[in-house]
């Protein structure tokens, strides 16, 4: 990344009215680093460790989210899987950036000091950056993330439906449970019929979108490969809501202690929180697997729509291969997925 002196953003106190209560959308300059062409995307999708690296395809239909597939890019060069995704339907992940690259790191370092001298007693701790690379027709489906977030939309254009935190006609509070628990993926229940309570907006190279904790919300690419960083974060607030959650979803599964309450406040919360973070510590809270992604479809340069069925049955994606191990009978279907390390 080239050495300026020029903020990255550039905001006016009032443009930051009801931040972390409605969605918010300001402008940024990330696109004007040599950080997202073409060459440094291909630079990175070589060497981004491989099980930090998820490659989804997906249908085009909103409501059908069981067309959100996993593929696989075992033995696919930086440039096969950028040209997959001009012409397919892809939508890759790559976590955790400021781990694996000293330019990210630093541009995640820039980003979070600069909101925090516009942001008044904003405090984020373990902040971490995913970039996203997708189609020019790609699209995510209706989930809700257990994290605050910024999006910063940096090639591209696309269009966010921001929905309502909180209510429970969009996810039901045991969903959110399992959400932040990590016991289920972020992608829930979608009816069009949601969409009346949804803030639209269009996004193109230079705006960042933020939005309360867990709002749910869906995207669709409108033009181009379109690249994003995704930047992570936890504070008191967000920590305290993720506690309050586990402990129900704990006591009453675990325990048969109906607690339902999602007061954040108060002498009930402090002390479910605090005896769920002492049962956590002395292990009596089972922590859940990584999910194993297991695929029928592989990156193919050569292929029209960038993407080919595996012929010999389905395998575990690289982003899945470290910590698990598959079993097919002579058939090719599987039979066992077992973690590496019981």
């Amino acid at each position: 990344m080239q050495a300026t002196n020029q903020k990255l953003i550039d905001w006016m106190p009032e443009q930051m009215t009801g931040f972390g209560q409605k969605p918010i959308v300001v402008r940024h300059r990330l696109h004007e680093l040599p950080l997202f062409s073409d060459e440094e995307l291909i630079e990175v999708l070589e060497n981004h460790p491989r099980d930090q690296l998820q490659a989804f395809t997906m249908g085009t239909d909103a409501s059908k989210i069981h067309e959100w597939q996993p593929v696989d890019v075992a033995g696919s060069s930086g440039k096969d899987m950028l040209s997959a995704i001009a012409r397919g339907r892809f939508w890759f992940h790559l976590f955790r950036m400021q781990s694996t690259n000293a330019r990210y790191k630093e541009l995640l370092r820039r980003l979070f000091s600069e909101l925090s001298d516009v942001l008044p007693d904003f405090r984020p701790a373990n902040e971490s950056a995913t970039l996203i690379i997708s189609s020019p027709t790609a699209l995510v489906y209706y989930h809700a993330d257990p994290q605050l977030n910024f999006l910063w939309h940096i090639r591209g254009s696309k269009r966010v439906w921001s929905y309502p935190a909180g209510d429970h006609e969009l996810i039901n509070q045991e969903m959110l449970e399992d959400i932040f628990a990590s016991y289920a993926d972020e992608e829930v229940p979608y009816k069009a019929e949601f969409d009346k309570k949804a803030a639209l907006f269009e996004l193109n190279a230079g705006d960042v979108i933020s939005w309360p904790l867990n709002s749910p919300h869906r995207v669709t690419n409108l033009d181009g490969i379109n690249v994003s960083l995704s930047t992570v974060y936890e504070t008191n607030e967000s920590y305290q809501r993720k506690l309050v959650y586990n402990a129900n979803r704990f006591f009453r599964l675990s325990c048969g202690i109906p607690l339902r309450s999602t007061k954040e406040a108060g002498a009930c919360s402090y002390i479910k929180r605090s005896a769920f973070k002492l049962l956590h510590k002395a292990g009596a809270v089972r922590e859940p697997r990584r999910r194993a992604y297991i695929s029928h479809l592989r990156i193919d340069s050569a292929a029209p729509d960038g993407i080919e069925k595996i012929s010999d049955g389905p395998v575990l994606t690289e982003f899945s291969r470290r910590e698990f191990t598959l079993t097919k009978n002579s058939l090719g279907q599987v039979v066992a997925v077992r973690p590496q390390n019981p």
